[in-house]
């Protein structure tokens, strides 16, 4: 009798370990974002891009450069420092553009995602306009 409680308290001490340690991991985002939290947050950025994407305006539901205001289709993390953004055009047809964004020291580095690939060719980095 003695031996089968000593197996319920040691069942039940590893599940309240493990979810703990589960709650600790989710909280801190250990694997990533769950909870769709935005990568590029609200706010104007200055970029080191020149011409429309000179200044960027982001809110939740709008990307807004000088010439053009998108709407924010997807703009998540995808892991602790990577991320994604899709922008789709309200004029001019059906337009999106899809992103690789990582979080760097300076602020976001957006590439371009063409077939399916970051291209490293057309990078912008956007940095906050202080």
């Amino acid at each position: 009798m003695l031996k089968k409680s000593l197996g319920i308290i040691q069942i039940l001490s590893i599940i309240m370990i493990g979810l703990i340690i589960g709650a600790y991991a989710e909280r801190s985002h250990f694997f990533g974002y769950s909870d769709n939290t935005p990568i590029l947050p609200s706010g104007t950025y200055n970029t080191t891009s020149e011409g429309d994407w000179s200044k960027v305006t982001v809110t939740k539901d709008h990307f807004i450069t000088t010439k053009n205001d998108y709407i924010v289709v997807d703009n998540r993390f995808t892991n602790k420092v990577h991320g994604r953004i899709v922008i789709a055009a309200q004029k001019g047809g059906n337009i999106s553009k899809s992103y690789y964004v990582t979080k760097i020291k300076e602020g976001w580095r957006l590439e371009p995602i063409i077939n399916g690939k970051p291209s490293s060719t057309n990078v912008s980095i956007l940095y906050i306009d202080k």
